[in-house]
This record gives structure tokens, C-alpha cells and sequence, in this order.
């Protein structure tokens, strides 16, 4: 019997990872199995952080300064890790006149996680996924993760910072370490055709979503190097990261099932994650 607590879902944006994550979750529930799903934007993430500003402790100090009325809801929803403060901005604007401390939430925006030094992000994504894993260990059930083991660290890495293929694999290897006391499978998805992928999810989203993701992949780390601009730009980023991502794949010693969706023929893809976790207990 396996004991099988983290099952992790990834692929290039479209490629079908939040509909398979319901699915698994749906899965598990039949078949009485303990579990927690965890998508993308969720404030509550455990492994990942999600509209969460990091500030030191002297940035901390300056804007509790700013704000003194809202001294005890900011020390509410903030943590410290190391030499940092982590302030949940996402749950922290549920609780304040958002009209009244739009210029609160912006600054703290523009300090979040994604938005720091890389040196920052990966040290607090190291210290979150020991973190996490020290709280699994002692949980019952499986967590249901969706693309924070891929995804996010290679919209830094590759997306912002355009670093090596062998420092990003580096990277997501020293995580694998991490995750490997909770005996992990995962599951990534992939497309032939990116271009009419990005075009159905625009459908599905929006024009303003196309536009940003465009802006992130084309205007800084990889992109901006190759000169790519527009769509186009975009799908070319995209189409390098799912290589670098299936490479990736390829050196993962943990278990792994890799899919081809491009016919999003979801009988036989649901069919093979049936198969691929029907020893999940």
C-alpha cells in the first residue's frame, strides 16, 4: 500500500490542470480518502504564497507607522519567517474598507513575494514547502496541490529572470527533496498547439488576462532577452517553458505521469489518472 499524501498538477496555462485537480479530488472523496485541494489563487495555499507581501523589519516597522489604526489587524495577518514579515494582503483587504486603504493594499502589492529578488523568493519558497511538508507529515489524508511545484517557480526563474535551464532544474530537484517524505505523484500536462490553447483560454478568461500574461512573459526575463512582443512573443515563451518543463519531467525520480491533451479527450486523460492513482490510500 502506498501512502501517498501529495499529488501535484501541472502544465503550461489551458492544458486542463484545475479541471484534473477536481477531478482527482472528486476521486478521492469516493473513494473515502482524507484529502484538501489547493488551486492556483487560493489565499489559504499551503505550499505557495498567494498575495503575500514581504517586507523586513524595518519596512514592517515604517508602514505599521503609516497606518496606526490598523496596528492589530496588520500583526492579524502577518508572519514571520527569518528576517522577513509576511503580510497576507489578500485575506488582510477582506477585513478593511478596501475604498479607504486602496493605497495599504497597492504598497503591499508592489512588495509581494512575486515581486521581490529571486535570492528572496526561493528561500521563502524552500522555508514554505519544509513547512509544509513538516505539517503533512503529521495530517491525515492527501493535499491536492495545482501548479506551484512547476508552474510558479518557472514564471520566476524562466518568465522574470530568464535563469539557466540546469539552475531552474537545480532548483525544482532541491524541492523534490523536499516533498519526497510524502511520497508525491505528479501529473503535467502539455499541448502541441499553444497558439489555439492560449486562444480558448482568452475565451474562457479575458482579453485583460491575455494582455498581462503577454506583458509578464514578453517584456522581462526570457522574452524580453529573445525580443519577443505580442501573442506571438507569447507562444514562443510559452513553447520553450513547456520544454524546459518536460526536461524537467524527465529527471524527476519521483512518480510521474506526463499527458498529451492537445485532443482534450478527457474520457481517455481521466481514464489514465484513474489508472495512474488507484493505489492512492
Amino acid at each position: 500500500m502506498t501512502q501517498t499524501k501529495l499529488i501535484l498538477v501541472e502544465g503550461i496555462p489551458g492544458s486542463g490542470k484545475t479541471s484534473t485537480a477536481r477531478y482527482i479530488k472528486g476521486l478521492l472523496d469516493t473513494q473515502g480518502i482524507s484529502n484538501q485541494m489547493f488551486l492556483e489563487g487560493d489565499l489559504n495555499h499551503p505550499a505557495d504564497y498567494e498575495s503575500v507581501a514581504c517586507l523586513d523589519f524595518k519596512e514592517y516597522e515604517v508602514l505599521k507607522n503609516k497606518y496606526p489604526e490598523l496596528g492589530d489587524i496588520i500583526n492579524q495577518f502577518t508572519q514571520t519567517i527569518g528576517q522577513y514579515r509576511l503580510i497576507y494582503y489578500g485575506k488582510l483587504q477582506q477585513q478593511i474598507p478596501i475604498d479607504q486603504y486602496k493605497s495599504l493594499i497597492d504598497e503591499l502589492a508592489g512588495l509581494d513575494v512575486y515581486n521581490g529578488s529571486l535570492d528572496r523568493y526561493q528561500e521563502l519558497v524552500i522555508e514554505r514547502w519544509e513547512e509544509f511538508v513538516s505539517h503533512a507529515q503529521k495530517a491525515e489524508g492527501t493535499v491536492i496541490l495545482e501548479c506551484c511545484f512547476l508552474q510558479n517557480p518557472l514564471t520566476m526563474m524562466f518568465g522574470r529572470f530568464n535563469q539557466p535551464q540546469q539552475v531552474i532544474t537545480d532548483f525544482i530537484k532541491r524541492i523534490e527533496t523536499i516533498i519526497q517524505p510524502l511520497h508525491p505523484k505528479i501529473i503535467y500536462f502539455y499541448q502541441d498547439d499553444i497558439r489555439s490553447t492560449i486562444s480558448r483560454v482568452t475565451q474562457e478568461r479575458s482579453d485583460d488576462w491575455l494582455r498581462h500574461i503577454t506583458w509578464y512573459f514578453t517584456e522581462q526575463g526570457f522574452g524580453k532577452a529573445k525580443g519577443y512582443h505580442g501573442v506571438d512573443g507569447l507562444c514562443e515563451v510559452l513553447k520553450v517553458r513547456k520544454e524546459y518543463e518536460l526536461d524537467i519531467m524527465d529527471h524527476l525520480k519521483i512518480d510521474k505521469l506526463t499527458i498529451n491533451n492537445t485532443e482534450f479527450d478527457w474520457e481517455l486523460v481521466l481514464l489514465e489518472v484513474r489508472g495512474f492513482l488507484e493505489v492512492v490510500r
